[in-house]
């Protein structure tokens, strides 16, 4: 399970990333500057693969890799999906990662969605389904869930809804801090295993956005600014939860962060609300 939502305005983009793994995995390095061909890139390192599921560059181009569990897994002996994004966190432009997957055999790698950020471009999603690699046109947020996917994603969307229709970043970051109450008229419980108790009310653990399960939790939490200036990458280990966090600048005050200097010379936002997909292969 994991979770990411985005938001564009007249100075860049963000991007909020609610990493969600299995207890039993190591715990992720924090962002650090590493030089990838001829760019520099900014990610966090899964010492379990060596790759990253999160990562900006110094041309302001930014990877999100979720895991596409309802694809169908490709037989044989897999290579890590985060060393794929991990190989393409250096390329300057959308087409070029485009490009780079279409001639890459995806049949070495478990299904996955790779979504992409610039300044100059609609984000944009790459879905391999263990067949064919489709390109997807994307809106925030998006959820992938290994567990009852469609009841997962069902709840994290109404939980979205109520934040109105144009969420500012610090929306965004108590998204991402939320839990899913059962008390709540909308409510979709899947069983009484991952509830608890917080402030009154009964959590449903597996349907929250920052996620608690027995076998996994939230691990992470990953906050990406661009700007024609710089790219800003705020890490926070352990769920978001945890930290009671109010407003971006607590999350700055609080966590791991790092920046590059060198983005694109234009910026030209534009929105992202069209579902369409084009399959390359």
């Amino acid at each position: 399970m994991c979770t990411v939502s985005w938001l564009v305005d007249s100075d860049g983009y963000q991007l909020f990333f609610n990493r969600d793994e299995q207890r039993s995995r190591s715990r992720a390095l924090a962002p650090q500057a590493l030089q990838q061909k001829h760019c520099k890139v900014l990610m966090p390192i899964d010492p379990d693969g060596g790759g990253s599921w999160i990562s900006v560059n110094d041309q302001g181009l930014s990877l999100c890799l979720l895991n596409f569990y309802q694809g169908k897994r490709p037989t044989g002996v897999l290579k890590s999906r985060g060393q794929l994004l991990k190989s393409l966190s250096a390329l300057p432009t959308q087409p070029d990662i485009t490009t780079e997957l279409s001639n890459t055999n995806l049949h070495q790698y478990a299904p996955f969605t790779l979504l992409t950020f610039t300044l100059d471009q609609q984000p944009q999603g790459l879905q391999w389904d263990g067949s064919t690699l489709t390109i997807l046109c994307i809106k925030s947020p998006m959820t992938s869930s290994s567990v009852a996917f469609d009841a997962v994603y069902s709840a994290r969307q109404r939980n979205f809804a109520h934040l109105g229709l144009t969420p500012d970043a610090n929306q965004l970051l108590t998204f991402h801090s939320s839990h899913q109450s059962v008390d709540q008229p909308d409510k979709h419980s899947l069983s009484d295993n991952y509830q608890r108790e917080e402030s009154g009310q009964t959590i449903q653990g597996e349907l929250s956005v920052c996620m608690h399960r027995d076998d996994a939790q939230t691990v992470s939490f990953s906050h990406i600014e661009v700007t024609l200036e710089k790219a800003t990458f705020t890490y926070l280990d352990g769920s978001p939860c945890a930290h009671q966090l109010t407003s971006i600048d607590a999350l700055r005050d609080t966590a791991n962060q790092s920046s590059l200097y060198q983005v694109q010379k234009g910026f030209h936002p534009v929105s992202s609300n069209q579902q369409e997909a084009e399959v390359l292969s």
